[in-house]
């Protein structure tokens, strides 16, 4: 688990976080995600509180992305410990930003659409990746997602390595 806090929390949990929720079931996530805020909680000080829209981003090889954005909400005073989320689950698929592909293995590259912007790459998996592919990948990468990813997509040209 990554965690990161600027003006919004998102939260990066790999595969194995995957196989334990249960995307289909709104109140199971709700519960799971609960659960995995009082253990930040307790961890780090953050101090959650108030009406967070949440947008769970979904991909087969990375695992999830939590984005919780905080409303400010003037009408609607919380206590601290009451938290409310509207939650949305999004089925995405996740590009790899890299500047200089030819730091990767050739043989690894295959196992990837390639899309070029500018003087950036971003990768795009063709196949399920191994671990260790992942994690080489995300050594020398930044992760891209929801509609970033998705404007990168049209607006790139795919290239051959």
């Amino acid at each position: 688990m990554k965690l990161i806090i600027d003006d919004n929390i998102v939260i990066f949990l790999d595969k194995a976080y995957l196989q334990n929720f249960d995307l289909t079931n709104q109140n199971l996530i709700e519960k799971k995600l609960i659960k995995l805020i009082n253990k930040i909680q307790n961890k780090y000080t953050v101090d959650l509180n108030g009406y967070y829209n949440v947008y769970i981003h979904k991909d087969t090889n990375y695992g999830l992305i939590v984005d919780m954005q905080k409303e400010d909400l003037e009408y609607i005073d919380y206590f601290n410990n009451q938290l409310e989320l509207n939650i949305e689950v999004v089925e995405d698929s996740f590009l790899y930003k890299i500047e200089d592909i030819f730091t990767i293995n050739k043989h690894l590259l295959n196992k990837f659409i390639i899309y070029k912007n500018g003087y950036m790459f971003y990768l795009k998996p063709k196949e399920n990746l191994s671990n260790i592919e992942l994690g080489i990948i995300l050594e020398n990468a930044e992760i891209i997602y929801g509609k970033e990813a998705k404007t990168i997509k049209n607006k790139s040209q795919i290239i051959k390595v």
